[in-house]
């Protein structure tokens, strides 16, 4: 009994062992052809992953080359006649300026004007004086007159009177010739006393003072009830209409100038250029200054031009030909001189290309307005600044020769490559180049 359990056990465990044998076999088997099969599969992934590459790289090694484009903008090149002018500072002055008198003496009646107040020429009355002096002066010469007449009439009958008698020998010649003396003396005292009576006269319509020519005044110098001695100030006033604008030339510029040639003048404080005419050129110049004074007169019709007010005139220095004007913008002054970025398209570019930037070397002569008038300094054949080609106004810090460019935006809106936004200039920080300098 028990040796049949024991050989049944003994079977039970052989049949187990044979069967983990077999699983340790197959599992064996399995690993083998994985690692065969990994290797030949991995070594197939890679040369895929090797040729996905080299394509990758040949088709970038094939495709076009440069830097990514930035954006500009740009202004026309254009050919204007213009002239070179020098900017001379200088100052409005009047074109009159008085200090109106009185011609009699009196007590001042009425002042009717005051500060500020605008005067018509020859018909404002700007004061009046108490005529009471001036009629008795009047009367005076009247009763002058009236003795001189009668004592001329009684010289005149004398003589007459003598006359008479010599022709009848009754009066010797001496008597007649000082009779004919007295009677002229007379007569020249009766002319002596009427002029006097007619400066007494006009004296008197004189007692009321009228502005003499259109202006404002300025000053009231006379008041009511006060005396005045002839030649007293009664107002000071400037004339109105025109003014001058009084601008020192330098010595090497006033050989140009010449009485009645146009020249603008512009007047800051109003915004305003006006075209005025050489009216003087004072030939006394400044010795230390080397400079001459110049009056340009200019219309006045509002009075908005003040005297006093700063006034910078446009003297020209040269004919007026034609030059090349760019966008003061346009022009970047480097250690090496001034030069203009021009956009084009390179030839033999495709019909898609973008264009191109190049720059151009150019000599400033003279500012005019917002352009400067430049002389371009070409360094390659063919390269030139022509009227009609674009220049680059905004955006020209971020170029170099042959960079693709976008024209007509802003630079700020572009990060040029991905990077940070392009600077904008700074026009309270450019150069500027006037005129003449």
């Amino acid at each position: 009994m028990a040796d049949s359990k024991l050989a049944k056990l003994w079977a039970s465990t052989a049949w187990l062992g044979a069967l983990a044998g077999a699983l340790v076999l197959a599992l064996t088997a399995a690993g083998a052809v994985y690692l065969v099969m990994s290797r030949q599969y991995g070594e197939r992934f890679d040369k895929a992953v090797q040729v996905s590459v080299d394509e990758q790289v040949a088709a970038m090694a094939q495709a076009p080359q440069g830097a990514p484009p930035t954006a500009v903008v740009t202004a026309e090149v254009r050919l204007e006649t213009v002239q070179n002018r020098v900017r001379v500072i200088g100052r409005l002055r009047p074109v009159r300026r008085a200090t109106v008198a009185s011609q009699v003496e009196g007590r001042v009646q009425e002042v009717r004007v005051d500060v500020g107040a605008e005067l018509v020429g020859g018909e404002t009355v700007i004061a009046v004086v108490d005529d009471v002096w001036a009629k008795l002066a009047v009367e005076q010469a009247e009763a002058d007159l009236s003795a001189a007449e009668a004592r001329a009439a009684q010289s005149a009958r004398e003589l007459a009177h003598l006359e008479t008698l010599a022709q009848r020998n009754a009066s010797d010649q001496r008597a007649i010739d000082d009779a004919r003396a007295a009677a002229e003396a007379d007569a020249a005292e009766v002319l002596a006393y009427s002029a006097a009576l007619h400066r007494a006269e006009e004296t008197a319509d004189r007692v009321t003072i009228v502005a003499p020519f259109d202006g404002v005044v300025t000053a009231k110098v006379a008041e009511v009830g006060q005396w005045l001695e002839p030649g007293g100030a009664v107002v000071e006033m400037l004339s109105t209409g025109e003014i001058d604008a009084v601008v020192d030339v330098p010595e090497l510029r006033i050989g140009a100038v010449r009485t009645g040639m146009p020249i603008d003048v512009e007047v800051e404080a109003l915004g305003q250029t006006l075209t005025g005419t050489v009216v003087a050129l004072n030939p006394d110049g400044n010795n230390a200054a080397r400079t001459f004074p110049v009056k340009v007169r200019l219309d006045n019709p509002d009075g908005a031009l003040k005297v006093g007010m700063s006034a910078v005139a446009l003297v020209p220095v040269t004919e007026r030909v034609e030059h090349v004007l760019v966008p003061r913008d346009a022009v970047s002054f480097t250690p090496q001189g001034a030069q203009v970025w021009v956009t084009m398209v390179m030839p033999g570019s495709p019909a898609d290309a973008l264009p191109v930037a190049m720059p151009i070397d150019v000599n400033v002569l003279f500012g005019q307005g917002s352009d400067f008038a430049v002389e371009p300094l070409p360094k390659m054949e063919g390269m030139s600044l022509r009227a009609g080609m674009s220049v680059v106004v905004e955006g020209a810090e971020q170029l170099w020769p042959t960079r693709p460019v976008i024209i007509g935006m802003p630079p700020t809106n572009l990060r040029a490559g991905g990077g940070a936004p392009v600077a904008q200039e700074n026009p309270d920080t450019d150069p500027v180049v006037e005129a003449g300098s």
